[in-house]
């Protein structure tokens, strides 16, 4: 799996483009702006994306939903929780922003534990805590963890806005994210990627 990350949006949202290279098959994870760069390369490479994929509804992480579905078709995967949270922009009014207006999803990733494109699977992992709806994405051949706003480098996702909760976002982090491997690479929405182990090891947000 070919993984390729473009820094979007007004405050610095990852966004994970990832590849199957036998099928041509793609995924994009939290798009949180426009981007022409990523439409050039599916096209360059020849690659049909097959979902976009919302780890949660924050606007810094859909605001390039409706740019994306126009340009490819794409179906848009989110929790059902998320769902209100996306129909009124993400809550960018809170913070003084405007938010493109995104199509609704049409995947419900609460009925489902697994996505598939191409040669690859992702495992869908429900961590609410930072949002009620909050997914996490795990892909076991690679060892990798897309994990949206959950957990970070040394930190961990803010509660302080509506829908979060502490207790709720620690315990998916130790029950679902601490169980993973320890070499499993952790690519959050903001920031620089880290490891579990390194995170169980040092984390001080996360005590054991």
């Amino acid at each position: 799996m070919i993984i390729k990350q473009y820094i979007l949006g007004p405050v610095q949202t990852n966004c994970y483009l990832l590849c199957c290279e036998n099928k041509k098959k793609a995924a994009l994870i939290d798009p949180g702006e426009k981007s022409d760069k990523i439409i050039n390369f599916l096209s360059k490479e020849g690659y049909e994306l097959s979902y976009i994929i919302n780890t949660h509804g924050h606007f810094d992480h859909i605001d390039g939903n409706y740019f994306f579905y126009e340009k490819t078709k794409a179906p848009i995967a989110s929790h059902k929780l998320e769902y209100d949270l996306i129909k009124i922009g993400g809550g960018a009014s809170l913070f003084g922003l405007k938010s493109e207006k995104s199509p609704l999803p049409t995947i419900d990733l609460s009925v489902t534990d697994k996505l598939s494109f191409g040669d690859i699977t992702l495992d869908v992992l429900y961590t609410p805590g930072h949002t009620q709806g909050h997914i996490s994405l795990y892909h076991k051949e690679s060892a990798s963890l897309f994990c949206g706003d959950v957990l970070f480098y040394r930190s961990i996702g803010r509660t302080d806005l509506p829908g979060g909760n502490y207790e709720q976002l620690i315990a998916s982090i130790h029950e679902k994210l601490y169980t993973l491997p320890g070499e499993t690479i952790v690519y959050p929405g903001h920031g620089e990627e880290t490891r579990i182990s390194d995170e169980k090891r040092e984390n001080p947000w996360v005590t054991l």
